[in-house]
């Protein structure tokens, strides 16, 4: 895959080398944070990667914190913000790093990064959220917000080519300034051994919030169509709408094939995806999948819609399939692979290299530590 070979522009500080590039990465919830965001972090972290010693002092503050609902970050904001502009006038960074989506995110972080700014700091932004400019008109408050960060960016982030068409032409970001640095996850399946095996059923995993977003309804519908073939079994992973969605799968006369476990930890999502036959999402939206890179890394093929990024990890018909989000679609999908072992483990193969080649965690960190430098030297 070459989708990402112009990832961040060359460029280097204009400061003194005597001390690392001072970096401070927001994110939702901090180092404590369990969410997509905070845990790609968490990786890095993990590594030992963007270290003082690669010339990066990357440090981590919340924008949000956790346990706030919707709007429960609304009264405690005010103390976080002071408190992020008197960690910014002590330790002077050189950029701040702020990682947003939508919604009250985009106020948050709007105000975060004027706070930045002020301090002398440049602003990286990093966009993980659906691009909320439907035609390059902001018509209300989340579209204005959403332009203003832009304005305030050295640098604008995007997860891949579709979010970078999307900021140069609906947002109107200058095309030198925007980055593209997909999601990358560290390698926790090495030595796998591709194809897997397949005596037995094939192994349907879905990771992710239960619910009607990550398409958990349709899936059920799917596999009803499947339901005389008994050559699979299906896991759905995640927290949210979980005893709904397990009446669903037993009113389909589903309860002894579809399996919830609930929230896991990454270290049990982990071996779920390793176990995997076929990883299987059909979104409504979204922007690069995580749990599609994850099966990618466990060599499983993948199957799900067309929405975001998913291009950038799933080649149609080559590691897995695009597919509608109606069950008939993707019962379709599924059952064609169920159905054929050999193209189900060439896509599971294929899978494992697009990993290799593009979504590893360390080529995350040498793009995000190239964007840092670039935003740095600006003048």
């Amino acid at each position: 895959m070459n989708a990402h070979a112009e990832i961040a522009p060359a460029g280097g500080p204009a400061r003194a080398a005597a001390r690392p590039l001072r970096v401070l990465c927001v994110t939702p919830a901090g180092p404590e944070g369990q969410g997509g965001i905070d845990r790609l972090y968490r990786y890095l972290r993990e590594a030992g990667r963007l270290t003082p010693a690669e010339g990066i002092d990357l440090r981590f503050v919340a924008g949000r914190g956790t346990g706030a609902g919707p709007a429960g970050w609304v009264p405690g904001f005010p103390a976080r913000a002071a408190g992020f502009a008197a960690l910014a006038a002590r330790w002077r960074p050189d950029v701040v790093h702020v990682n947003f989506a939508t919604g009250g995110s985009l106020l948050r972080k709007w105000v975060l990064a004027r706070i930045a700014r002020a301090f002398g700091a440049r602003v990286v932004i990093h966009f993980h959220g659906q691009f909320p400019l439907a035609d390059g008109r902001a018509r209300d408050l989340q579209g204005r917000v959403f332009l203003a960060l832009c304005r305030l960016a050295s640098r604008v982030v995007a997860l891949g080519p579709v979010s970078r068409e999307r900021f140069a032409v609906r947002a109107g970001v200058a095309p030198e300034r925007i980055c593209v640095v997909p999601n990358g996850i560290p390698d926790f399946a090495p030595g796998l051994m591709l194809p897997k095996a397949s005596g037995g059923p094939v192994r349907i995993l879905l990771a992710g919030l239960v619910g009607e977003h990550k398409g958990v309804p349709v899936l059920i519908e799917a596999l009803a169509r499947l339901a005389a073939n008994p050559a699979w079994t299906c896991t759905v992973a995640g927290n949210g709408e979980v005893d709904r969605c397990a009446g669903l799968a037993a009113a389909a006369g589903l309860a002894d094939r579809i399996r919830f476990t609930g929230w896991i930890d990454p270290e049990a999502m982990h071996r779920l995806m390793r176990e995997a036959d076929l990883v299987v999402l059909p979104s409504l939206s979204e922007n690069m999948p995580l749990s599609l890179i994850e099966g990618a890394c466990a060599g499983a093929a993948l199957v799900a819609t067309d929405v975001g990024e998913t291009r950038s990890i799933l080649n149609d018909g080559v590691n897995g399939v695009l597919v509608r989000r109606d069950p008939e679609a993707l019962a379709a999908a599924i059952g064609g692979l169920i159905g054929d072992r050999g193209r189900l483990g060439a896509m599971q193969a294929a899978s494992r290299r697009i990993y290799e080649a593009d979504l590893g965690l360390d080529a995350m960190a040498d793009r995000l530590k190239a964007v840092y430098a670039a935003a740095a030297g600006d003048q």
